[in-house]
């Protein structure tokens, strides 16, 4: 295993602080086994106090010039990700942010890894050349999914392909594998996702689904709203349902893995829950779950224009199938980080 002589220092730039479980997942998996091989971890974030009591690491205001300038100045090392950081379907904002955290690492002259990303088509030929430009000046880049990759060769950007570091997190937990009981529905909100979709959702599950439902909150801030209006529709279809606000990596990765079965719109929902063989089913609001589904098998229906016979045909089956299908997933692989970081 590598490890260093001389203790470097490592930044790391992403969506971490807003206690989204994914991107706190991955920033979980990547402080951990930078720290075991001897690095200084320090990040760009929300909440500095929270993240450095959680994850134990330097913290930087990553809305202040001055801290971001400092951070990058202080490190060696720029590792931006993972997740879904370059894209402009959110906002323009958030992509000429990170870019430009990796622009101002290059100016420094600092190495520059882009770590585990989603990289989705970007809209605007400007923001488009201005993404091929910055990432054409970085050192290494990693990509999580096929799709990211063929755009970044239609680019003449090379890249190699991992999996999700989320999955790493799992491997050293023991999966429930005879005991699992009980139903999770995760739920976020995002335009096209309507009062009419989660109350034919409620109606059919409570014609397949009689038990106790878990309806998760897997990022209050976008979560919570949604999954309290889908906890009231279920118990007005009889059924008894608890809400329940993400608490943490660790407790959800527990609820989960007790868990029969995951009706989940999330990425990383998925991600977990089909490791953890917890009978998975994905509501399609955004391309990269619809990919993580044709990648894994995962059982699946696109929220946009859903037609409830529809819904109602493909959850019958998901509930009622004898056999689970097996969702063979690629661990995730250190070894191309390591030795680009230890040079």
């Amino acid at each position: 295993m590598l490890y260093l002589k001389d203790m470097k220092k490592i930044l790391v730039s992403g969506y971490i602080g807003f206690n989204n479980f994914g991107d706190e997942a991955i920033f979980l998996a990547l402080s951990k086994h930078l720290k075991s091989l001897g690095f200084k971890v320090s990040v760009l974030c929300n909440n500095k106090n929270e993240v450095q009591k959680t994850y134990n690491v330097l913290t930087y205001n990553y809305k202040c010039p001055f801290e971001i300038l400092k951070a990058i100045f202080l490190n060696d090392i720029l590792i931006s990700g993972g997740g879904s950081l370059l894209q402009n379907k959110t906002s323009n904002f958030s992509l000429i942010y990170y870019l430009f955290i990796i622009f101002l690492a290059k100016i420094f002259n600092k190495k520059v890894v882009i770590f585990a990303q989603g990289i989705e088509p970007i809209k605007g030929n400007f923001f488009e050349f201005i993404t091929k430009t910055v990432l054409k000046m970085t050192n290494f880049i990693t990509v999580r999914d096929k799709k990211s990759q063929n755009l970044l060769n239609s680019w003449n950007i090379k890249s190699e392909l991992v999996s999700d570091p989320a999955y790493s997190l799992i491997e050293n937990i023991e999966i429930n594998r005879q005991n699992k009981e009980g139903l999770i529905v995760q739920l976020r909100s995002f335009q096209g996702i309507d009062d009419k979709f989660i109350s034919n959702l409620a109606e059919i599950i409570s014609k397949y689904y009689k038990n106790k439902i878990k309806v998760l909150s897997l990022q209050n801030d976008y979560d919570k709203d949604i999954c309290l209006r889908f906890t009231e529709k279920l118990k007005q279809n009889n059924i008894k349902a608890e809400f329940i606000p993400y608490k943490g990596i660790k407790e959800t990765i527990e609820i989960i893995n007790n868990a029969r079965y995951m009706i989940s719109t999330r990425l990383h929902g998925l991600i977990i829950s089909t490791a953890l063989k917890t009978k998975s089913f994905g509501l399609i609001y955004d391309e990269k779950i619809k990919t993580l589904c044709e990648e894994l098998n995962i059982e699946n229906i696109e929220i946009k224009n859903c037609q409830k016979d529809e819904l109602n045909m493909k959850l019958n089956a998901f509930f009622n199938s004898n056999s689970d299908k097996d969702h063979p997933y690629r661990p995730f692989v250190w070894d191309c980080i390591d030795n680009v970081i230890a040079k």
